[in-house]
């Protein structure tokens, strides 16, 4: 196996390994949206447009974020800004014309992946905390999307743990996974 073979299948499997650690977060905060704020579950993750093969959707969405990333490690800030901007805006027409038909889907992928292209400007623990403020302001602006009045407490409550437990961690695992596929494929080597 070459190293590119290699380093495409890192990225593959850290893909998979997103989007089934994001299903289970999903599933956490749908439990403390039932539980504690006495909110549907479904009615949170239909309007997101992951309801349904919610498995697919994010790993589709960290598939293209990492290839992109592996595209784009050694070049300027400027180019990957730019690059993760057009792949935002690419990947939410697919997801809204081409794929999914569904648009709150597309309009949370853009969320994410302008976050993600944020997040990924910072770097070391400036990231993560990049990561989270963009994860608030990602299921804020998702939520209040749906016509879901943030005032009300309960709409408030539930932007927060959806951004804590969902997207935060979506662009977390999107701005991260380039490096730790580095220190996996040096591991590798050795």
């Amino acid at each position: 196996m070459t190293k590119t073979e290699r380093t495409v299948a890192l990225y593959v499997a850290a893909s998979i390994t997103g989007a089934l650690a994001l299903a289970l977060l999903q599933a956490i905060a749908g439990g403390v949206l039932t539980r504690a704020l006495e909110l549907s579950e479904d009615s949170i993750w239909r309007g997101l447009g992951v309801a349904r093969f919610g498995l697919f959707k994010l790993g589709l969405f960290f598939a293209v974020f990492g290839v992109l990333w592996l595209v784009l490690r050694g070049e300027s800030l400027a180019r990957r800004v730019g690059a993760g901007l057009l792949a935002t805006a690419v990947l939410g027409w697919v997801g809204k014309e081409l794929v999914f038909a569904d648009r709150g889907l597309a309009a949370l992928y853009v969320l994410l992946g302008l976050a993600a292209t944020l997040a990924s400007a910072f770097e070391a623990w400036r990231r993560w905390a990049a990561a989270g403020v963009l994860g608030l302001v990602v299921a804020a602006t998702a939520l209040a999307s749906q016509g879901d009045s943030l005032v009300e407490g309960r709409n408030f409550f539930a932007a927060i743990v959806v951004g804590v437990l969902f997207c935060a961690p979506a662009i977390a695992w999107v701005a991260a996974t380039g490096e730790a596929v580095d220190r996996a494929g040096v591991a590798l080597d050795r």
